[in-house]
């Protein structure tokens, strides 16, 4: 068993405390010393603490004892904008830059409808522009900014330090990361976070989930566009596997006879691709719509089946281009085929957020540097 030192057990109460706040927006200290096991005595300086660093404000509202007897309890309401990050999703053709409280909410955004690769010069560039704006807006709410998290349609590799990432006609290329991270925070000053696009989009789907009280135990979210990827959820823990690279579905695959060649796609990107259906498919026509929606459905029913099968994941979310074709019809199919396959009945549901990779990105960095903030 671990033995904490002194500060460990003080920060550990924090954080306690912290996610009650995050729970119950407005409390007096006794009622979150009610919640705890703490004393008032360490209730109240941390109260304190929080109404210093700003994270708390006495509203000037104070309630009755219980049973209306004893002093007065004065209210402290919790600052969701106290603190936010700055979240970058960049997908296909799109970038587009969130700034989010601890709530969870989007104070402010900003997009660029145009190819801008995080490994390149470009990038760079947009990057300061969109700190820049940020910066603006979090001065307006008087808010910190305490990191900023980027969400990138590549796969990571934490062994190797690279993420590999699409360039021209199809091909595929390994950039050393830390190099990328480094620059951007030399211009920003501000601590970085990578994460792949989806592993950041299931934390907001899980986070969705979690605000309408319906937060699974174990969540797959299977998104398939310009590429196709997963994020899995085991025991509320993101599942990132030993080279930080699970949910790299676009390899999988259900033909023994294909082969792999440097200037090809994986073969269930090949599938399910966007740029691959709609060569495959006169989109225009109805009879050539409902055969891919059908077709999507067939492709997208075998992937959920095998990882839910091995991985006993009863809550599945599909979301991305490919699904926003006709997504009603994919979902209908989607359930259709798994419960034909499996006999299951798994609960499947579209994504409705367009900036969810933003939305993680920017909840993973606050995740991380609200630590050091309630370690101050």
């Amino acid at each position: 068993m671990k033995s904490f030192l002194p500060n460990d057990i003080k920060d550990e109460n924090r954080k306690i405390i912290f996610d009650i706040l995050l729970q119950n927006p407005e409390l007096a200290k006794v009622e979150i010393t009610e919640k705890t096991a703490m004393s008032f005595v360490t209730v109240s300086k941390i109260v304190n603490f929080f109404e210093k660093i700003g994270l708390l404000t006495a509203t000037g509202e104070s309630r009755e004892g219980s049973g209306g007897l004893g002093r007065k309890r004065t209210v402290y309401r919790f600052n969701e904008n106290s603190y936010v990050a700055i979240g970058i999703q960049t997908i296909g053709e799109q970038t587009t830059a969130l700034l989010v409280n601890l709530h969870s909410q989007i104070i402010d955004s900003y997009s660029i409808d145009h190819p801008v690769p995080f490994y390149s010069e470009a990038f760079a560039a947009l990057f300061e522009e969109i700190v820049e704006r940020m910066r603006n807006k979090a001065k307006e709410t008087n808010s910190v900014i305490v990191g900023i998290g980027i969400g990138v349609d590549g796969a990571i590799n934490t062994k190797r330090k690279t993420i590999r990432m699409r360039t021209q006609g199809n091909q595929e290329e390994d950039y050393h990361y830390e190099a990328i991270l480094d620059n951007l925070r030399n211009k920003v000053n501000l601590p970085i976070l990578l994460e792949n696009d989806v592993n950041a989009s299931i934390l907001a789907e899980f986070r969705k989930l979690e605000n309408a009280d319906e937060a699974p135990t174990d969540l797959f979210h299977i998104a398939v566009g310009d590429g196709v990827g997963a994020g899995i959820m085991i025991n509320k823990e993101l599942h990132r596997g030993f080279n930080a690279s699970a949910g790299e579905l676009e390899y999988m695959c259900f033909d023994p006879d294909f082969r792999k060649t440097p200037s090809s796609v994986g073969w269930l990107e090949g599938k399910l691709g966007i740029n691959s259906l709609k060569n495959m498919y006169d989109l225009n026509s109805d009879k050539d719509r409902a055969a891919c929606a059908d077709y999507i459905a067939k492709h997208l029913a075998l992937v959920i089946t095998n990882m839910i099968s091995i991985l006993d994941i009863h809550r599945v979310v599909i979301s991305g281009k490919t699904i926003d074709l006709f997504p009603e019809l994919i979902l209908d199919g989607v359930r259709h085929y798994v419960k034909q396959y499996t006999e299951w009945a798994p609960t499947i549901s579209v994504s409705d957020s367009k900036y969810s990779t933003a939305i993680g990105a920017a909840v993973l960095i606050l995740q991380r540097e609200m630590i050091t903030v309630l370690s101050a």
